[in-house]
């Protein structure tokens, strides 16, 4: 749970930086780091309701993610926009998982999900933006 706060932070912070970013892509990736606050909040708080709104929050955010990407092969040697789709496809399939487990109880595997998600992440903004 700390390295998600620390990456929500950096996240922010990065969002906010001397860089010129598309309006989009910045309310695109705050809405998404809002929504993995929220289902972490609902972790911390054991509120499945919590859990599930960010998980739809998520979801909803999430499609949106490659309509700011360039068509064709970029500087990285790879289709941006294709990766940013097939991302977002398997964060939405995680985001499903970490609802599924958490309502079973099974908070561990949840949270598992959770970190899948932020590497999902972590490994967008490593392969897009050379981080």
């Amino acid at each position: 749970m700390k390295k998600a706060l620390v990456i929500s932070v950096l996240v922010s912070g990065l969002l906010f930086g001397g860089e010129h970013i598309q309006p989009d892509r910045m309310k695109n990736m705050a809405d998404m780091e809002t929504a993995m606050a929220n289902i972490q909040k609902g972790f911390l708080y054991n509120n499945v309701n919590v859990v599930k709104n960010g998980i739809l929050q998520l979801k909803e955010t999430v499609k949106f993610t490659e309509s700011f990407m360039k068509e064709g092969v970029g500087e990285n040697k790879i289709n941006n926009k294709l990766y940013a789709h097939q991302e977002a496809v398997t964060i939405s399939k995680y985001a499903d998982e970490i609802l599924v487990t958490f309502e079973k109880g099974d908070r561990y595997s949840a949270a598992n999900n959770y970190l899948l998600i932020l590497s999902k992440c972590l490994s967008c903004h490593q392969t897009m933006r050379s981080w």
